[in-house]
């Protein structure tokens, strides 16, 4: 016969496994994040290797010293066109790809007409690349010899 003790009673040694199972590594990945933005370093790189290496990660964080120098200034991959043609052509060879695979998955005859505009789609956007390329460089020649 069950009661609802003996309930509790059964389950209280499965509620201490939340540490070993990934929970606590979770939450001390989190604190690691913390931890590191107040010593000027990366959160997301910190969540990471916290993620894998726990309480070690934990021990380097504190140990090691702040950040003093300031950091590298993240670049925009949109701000050249010949990067913004770049960045979508990559986008686009990624979605073809994607296409493909669920074409050749699922064989849906619509999913190769979508794969067929993600390549041309490819096509135009490297071609666009290459164009700016050649005027941002010409553009720099000039420059130079003026």
């Amino acid at each position: 016969m069950h009661n609802f003790v003996s309930d509790i009673v059964y389950q209280a040694p499965q509620q201490g496994n939340w540490w070993l199972s990934g929970g606590g590594w979770f939450v001390l990945a989190l604190v690691n994040a913390g931890l590191a933005e107040q010593k000027n370093r990366s959160r997301w790189n910190w969540f990471v290797v916290s993620l894998f290496l726990g309480p070690v990660a934990t021990f380097f964080v504190v140990v090691w010293e702040p950040v003093t120098e300031p950091a590298l200034e993240v670049r925009n991959p949109f701000a050249r066109a010949d990067d913004r043609y770049l960045t979508l052509a990559f986008l686009a060879l990624v979605g073809t790809i994607g296409a493909l695979l669920f074409t050749l998955a699922g064989q849906a005859w619509y999913m190769w007409l979508a794969s067929a505009v993600g390549a041309a789609a490819v096509v135009v956007f490297l071609l666009l690349f290459r164009r700016a390329r050649a005027q941002r460089m010409l553009a720099r020649a000039h420059a130079r010899s003026v």
